[in-house]
């Protein structure tokens, strides 16, 4: 028995923004349309971080695989990344182990993909200007998503000592030919958080903060919002007033009430109900709900990452690089 192995630069090659894009179509529209089997994560606690554990069945597509992913925050302190882990795809008819998938890159794409899909049925398509809190890989994954199939005029960055946000801006500034985009936006670090979303029609938070990191009431109206980074009830990106203001759409309810903090220290002050979600994301895809802002000044997509996205990108890269014949094939287990 074999098994492929895909690395991060294999999944550069075999992901392009299409493919990315489709399999988060295919992952929302099955777990909003009842196709898709997902237990809410199981979370490990140790002294440095929190492992987590993802298993999805995609029954339409038949895509079955689980990831093991661990957040340990000081090791942006070492220079190492914050999110780490593997996805294992399996075969859905037998269990039989296919491919073991790079998770560290697979989740920054899979997230700025999500991300992206939500932009483009809630943002306004002619938005170019984009904020981004946070300058680790899901910084970097949704500037270089987001470049590579919108024509952006300025990517703003912000991070909270700075440091982190200048390097990922010049790293961008100086990608020349191998940038995802054609015409080059102008891409700078931006201290103040009011003037980094001044202007922007769009926004993406991905931290790991437990307090907002800018204030609701300077988004221009029509902005979008893309928050990733609130995975737990005790982390909060975006404040009262962002959510007051916003269509709220989630990747998941269940989910998104049990982990997102960006809601639920709202929740627990008494400031919304739980019918401040107005739809998921998949619901959109599905038809099931329309796009758009709906008759409120912002959209805000809140996501906490979802099992379903994980494995329906890795079956879209094991199925191209099958296709393609990428990745390294090693002899696993035995014969029964």
């Amino acid at each position: 028995m074999e098994l492929r192995v895909l690395t991060a630069a294999d999944l550069d090659r075999v992901l392009t923004p299409g493919r990315a894009l489709d399999a988060m179509r295919r992952a929302f529209g099955q777990l909003s349309g009842g196709r898709a089997e997902v237990p809410l994560r199981g979370a490990v606690e140790s002294e440095h971080g929190t492992t987590l554990l993802m298993p999805a069945c995609l029954r339409d597509s038949g895509e079955l695989g689980v990831k093991v992913v661990s957040v340990f925050p000081a090791n942006a302190g070492r220079g190492e990344p914050v999110v780490q882990g593997a996805v294992l795809l399996l075969d859905a008819e037998s269990g039989r182990p296919r491919a073991l998938v790079d998770g560290t890159r697979l989740t920054a794409i899979r997230t700025a993909a999500g991300s992206a899909l939500a932009t483009e049925l809630l943002g306004d398509p002619a938005a170019d200007t984009l904020a981004i809190f946070g300058a680790g890989p899901q910084g970097r994954a949704h500037a270089e998503l987001f470049g590579s199939i919108r024509r952006l005029r300025e990517i703003r960055i912000v991070s909270r000592s700075g440091v982190s946000a200048r390097r990922l801006a010049a790293e961008l500034r100086g990608l020349g030919e191998r940038a995802p985009w054609e015409d080059p936006p102008r891409i700078l670090a931006v201290s103040d958080p009011a003037a980094a979303v001044r202007h922007a029609g769009l926004v993406v938070t991905a931290t790991t903060s437990r307090e907002p990191v800018f204030r609701g009431a300077d988004l221009p109206a029509g902005a979008h919002v893309n928050a990733v980074g609130s995975y737990r009830p005790d982390m909060q990106e975006v404040d009262e007033a962002t959510i007051l203001r916003a269509r709220v759409v989630v990747d998941q309810r269940a989910a998104a009430w049990d982990e997102a903090g960006d809601l639920i220290v709202p929740l627990k002050a008494g400031v919304v109900t739980r019918d401040v979600v107005d739809a998921e994301l998949g619901e959109i895809v599905n038809g099931a709900a329309p796009p758009g802002r709906r008759g409120h000044e912002i959209t805000l997509f809140e996501s906490v990452g979802n099992a379903a996205q994980d494995v329906a990108m890795a079956g879209e890269a094991l199925a191209a690089a099958e296709r393609e014949e990428i990745g390294t094939l090693v002899s696993f287990g035995a014969r029964a």
